[in-house]
């Protein structure tokens, strides 16, 4: 299961190495490590609501925790020149194009109404 783990982080699907890390008991912090880039994965790279609150839920994240996971992966993607990313995609919901930052507003504001 370890090969698989490894795997999955090579081929940037943080979502399932996730899940892979808890079954093979890795420590707290390896665990939060994999969890902030699998939130940014659904976040930050897709932009999805559901997912994003799903798993932040399921993780036990508050919705400032997420705020605060979220950002600081923002500003990491900033540092790095990655501006891409946090440039303008859209919002099937809205119907409108939203930077990140936008969108992460957006999600702050209706989180109570995401249905899960």
């Amino acid at each position: 299961m370890r090969g698989e783990y490894e795997a999955e982080i090579k081929r940037k699907n943080f979502v399932r190495a996730l899940y892979l890390a808890k079954e093979l008991k890795f420590s707290d912090k390896e665990i939060k490590e994999i969890a902030q880039k699998a939130l940014w994965q659904v976040g930050g790279e897709g932009r999805n609501f559901y997912a994003t609150k799903e798993l932040a839920e399921e993780l036990g994240y508050t919705k400032e925790q997420l705020k605060e996971i979220l950002v600081k992966m923002m500003e990491k993607e900033e540092k790095s020149g990655n501006k891409k990313i946090l440039g303008p995609c859209y919002d099937y919901s809205s119907g409108k194009y939203l930077s990140f930052d936008k969108w992460l507003e957006r999600l702050l504001r209706e989180w109570n109404k995401i249905n899960l």
